[in-house]
């Protein structure tokens, strides 16, 4: 992977540039692109190019989505002056002017996937050594891929526009109206579903970082298993999670290696993660650099709920606290990361995922032994004491959600975590996020705040002011419409 992607940079770089968006917002891409132009569309080559342009949009959100995944939660402050803009969503001073509030990122992968499935197919006919399982197999990704960002706005946006098409001709119209969360989630549980029966399964296994980092068979069933999670579709979550635990691919790092999560990265437990490499020009991860440097001050400062989380011999905690995962090589014996280590890999699925995925779906159901089980595997890697929770749903939830904020600290999780337990069964248990929007607020500012939260699109952000001004079809979220 790293000879092709060293021989298609040239290629990459203008690729990238041309899919750029050009004005200020996604909405106004030109169909003069000659990425999605038929005639560009000659040899696999030029479908494997626009993959890796993808893969490599796509990887340009994972600062940001890990920042949407924590920054209105309880487990990190952002300090510094060049977060301005983030900090005052996290005090729930959101508009939709804020420049931090972008989705153009996530539709500039989306538009590159939709290239690939509206064109990688043509090229079989051009080149005779372009094999037709693996351009099934680039369909796959590209499915993956869409799906993946737009379950991603689901759950930051929860009503986006849904495009199908690449931006390709003059007759593709991107002044579209929202599309509603059971809509969006219908499409991409029909289109993984679909990528499944093309997708590659074990083709790249003896090569870490693809096998690892390009959707596979496997990540795209813990995609869809996270998807049935939320949209509390139980029983066809624990059939998913069941496919990838039968499988054997995949285990808990005992104690000792656990971490070998962090640090090389792609260990035996994880399923996807996105790929950073820093001695292939430049291809750093702009959360190490900038976030948690290994040298010099981080620009995030945990919370007293993360503080206080973790028992003394949970070896989740770190050393000395879950930063680590990001700012060290090893834990035992320490050893730093370097000032110029700046390409750690993001996790986005791995196997602890899918036993608690599956224990919530289990409990959600009231098979409370079973889902016992599975939160006492998590337990005992963590080298803590199994537990007997008592058989109540309450109960389970409360430890499912305080495990998975151990389990997967600073991970990028913890705010969809608890919005995917307020909203169950039509936010029901809605108090588990007014307390924890409320807690990052400004005191003087919480009395008026507790009123307004009641409603429930306050958990999501605004559609961005530009896109407002250039798709006259789109309807802001009401809660930011006052």
């Amino acid at each position: 992977m790293k000879k092709i992607r060293k021989h298609i940079s040239y290629l990459l770089l203008a690729l990238l540039i041309l899919s750029s968006v050009s004005c200020n917002e996604w909405l106004d891409l030109e169909p003069e692109n000659k990425l999605v132009k038929q005639e560009f569309w000659q040899k696999k080559e030029d479908v494997a190019a626009v993959m890796a342009a993808m893969y490599n949009a796509y990887r340009r959100n994972s600062e940001e989505l890990w920042v949407w995944g924590e920054l209105r939660a309880d487990m990190v402050d952002f300090t510094g002056s060049s977060f301005s803009d983030y900090k005052s969503i996290a005090q729930s001073e959101i508009l939709p002017s804020n420049g931090s509030i972008s989705w153009s990122g996530f539709y500039n992968a989306i538009n590159l996937a939709n290239t690939v499935l509206a064109f990688s197919e043509d090229v079989l006919s051009k080149d005779e050594t372009f094999e037709v399982d693996l351009e099934k197999s680039y369909e796959a990704e590209a499915l993956f891929i869409r799906s993946k960002c737009y379950f991603d706005m689901v759950r930051i946006w929860k009503e986006v526009p849904l495009v199908l098409v690449a931006s390709s001709s003059d007759t593709v119209s991107f002044a579209v109206e929202k599309n509603t969360e059971a809509e969006i989630i219908k499409q991409i549980e029909a289109d993984l579903q679909k990528a499944k029966t093309i997708a590659y399964k074990d083709q790249y296994a003896s090569i870490p970082e693809m096998y690892k980092g390009r959707a596979n068979w496997y990540s795209m069933n813990a995609l869809l298993a996270d998807i049935y999670l939320w949209s509390e579709q139980y029983e066809k979550c624990i059939g998913i999670c069941d496919e990838l635990i039968s499988s054997g691919k995949f285990e808990l790092e005992n104690v000792n290696n656990w971490f070998t999560l962090y640090y090389p990265g792609n260990a035996t437990e994880s399923i996807f993660e996105i790929q950073y490499n820093d001695d292939y020009d430049g291809e750093y991860n702009p959360f190490s650099m900038e976030m948690v440097p290994a040298v010099g001050s981080s620009k995030l400062k945990l919370k007293p709920y993360c503080q206080d989380l973790f028992s003394a011999t949970d070896i989740r905690q770190g050393s000395p606290d879950p930063l680590s995962k990001y700012q060290y090589k090893s834990l035992n014996p320490k050893e730093k990361r370097k000032s110029t280590d700046y390409d750690v890999n993001m996790i986005y699925y791995r196997y602890a995922d899918i036993l608690l995925m599956k224990a919530e779906a289990l409990s959600e159901l009231s098979r409370f032994d079973e889902a016992n089980s599975y939160i006492n595997e998590i337990l005992e890697r963590a080298t803590l004491q199994p537990l007997t929770i008592l058989p109540q749903l309450v109960t389970f939830r409360s430890i499912l959600l305080e495990e998975r904020a151990k389990e997967f600290a600073l991970e990028g999780k913890r705010w969809f975590d608890v919005l995917r337990f307020a909203k169950k069964n039509h936010f029901e248990n809605k108090s588990l996020i007014i307390q924890m929007i409320l807690s990052g607020a400004d005191v003087k500012n919480r009395p008026i705040l507790r009123s307004r939260v009641l409603d429930t699109m306050a958990y999501y952000l605004p559609i961005p002011q530009g896109e407002l001004d250039h798709n006259p079809k789109l309807v802001q979220n009401p809660y930011y419409d006052r």
